[in-house]
């Protein structure tokens, strides 16, 4: 009798439904930062294209200006080590309906530290032969710098996989159709905390600091493997009623693939400063010739 009653105990136990967690019921979730993590490895690549748009207050829906940008990555264990990608200024809308005028189109090649802008875009006089100027950072302008590490101006660096495990940490996610969707927010505050590089304000061009005033908002799709999608950020900055906002949508595709980035022609080379003075030997006024005059 006994046996019997522990029997239908049991059966009674199993036939009850059990309250899931949000933990469990995440379990079978992909985790994007460890599959970030097999994705560094020497010589092989990863595909990328974004758009990124700049607007007065979160709730406008036009844009004075943005860009956008396609390219290539090559990784290693430490991350980005080369890119190449080019990147277009997103025209600012005209009145009237009359279509604007496209930009052409800007190629940059960075292989380790050193960044190769094409020299077609150039405003100055470049010699002939000279495809390629070599810029220090320093003088290549916020934009441009953030633009050639990884060839995106994401404010969250998706190849740093302590910074991945901070923001899934504090991301809701839930399945969708292919993979996972994680939806979160974070203050610059915070970002400066799980950040390994010094973070500057894409608006003032200086360093965030313990005031600064911001924050990021994001939604982040992974595959059923965790490797990411596409990443879209609402990044603030400041306060009240019209902050500036800048929007980014980039997207990820052919994860692994072997890649490797070399330096342009040294022959099709001209560096900063040799610029500089081909231009002011260029500009220099050719001296009165007293015989004739």
């Amino acid at each position: 009798m006994r046996r019997w009653a522990a029997l239908a105990l049991a059966v009674l136990i199993a036939s009850v439904p059990v309250a899931t967690s949000p933990a469990a019921a995440q379990a079978g979730a992909p985790d994007p930062a460890h599959a970030l993590k097999r994705q560094l490895r020497n010589e092989h690549g990863v595909r990328i294209s974004e758009t990124n748009r700049y607007f007065f207050g979160t709730k406008s829906t036009v844009s004075g200006s943005g860009t956008r940008s396609s390219g290539s990555l090559q990784l290693a264990p430490s991350g980005p080590v080369a890119a190449d990608f080019t990147w277009w200024d997103l025209p600012r809308p005209t009145g009237g309906g009359a279509p604007a005028e496209k930009p052409g189109p800007y190629r940059v090649i960075r292989v380790g530290k050193d960044v190769y802008d094409d020299s077609d875009q150039y405003p100055g006089p470049v010699p002939d032969g000279k495809k390629w100027i070599r810029f220090p950072n320093k003088h290549r302008g916020q934009m441009a710098r953030d633009m050639a590490r990884d060839a995106s101006l994401q404010p969250l660096n998706v190849y740093d996989p302590s910074m991945m495990k901070a923001v899934l940490k504090c991301s809701a996610g839930k399945p969708v159709s292919g993979g996972f969707l994680y939806r979160g927010t974070m203050s610059y505050k915070e970002l400066r905390k799980i950040s390994k590089d010094t973070l500057i304000n894409w608006a003032s061009g200086k360093p965030i600091g313990e005031k600064t005033k911001g924050k990021i908002s994001w939604q982040l799709w992974a595959d059923r493997d965790g490797l990411l999608k596409r990443l879209v950020t609402t990044d603030t900055v400041g306060a009240g009623k019209d902050p500036l906002v800048k929007r980014s949508d980039t997207r990820y595709t052919r994860w692994g693939f072997r890649l490797v980035i070399t330096a342009p022609p040294a022959d099709e080379v001209i560096d900063e400063d040799d610029l500089l003075e081909y231009i002011r030997i260029q500009n220099t006024p050719i001296p009165p010739d007293d015989k004739n005059t």
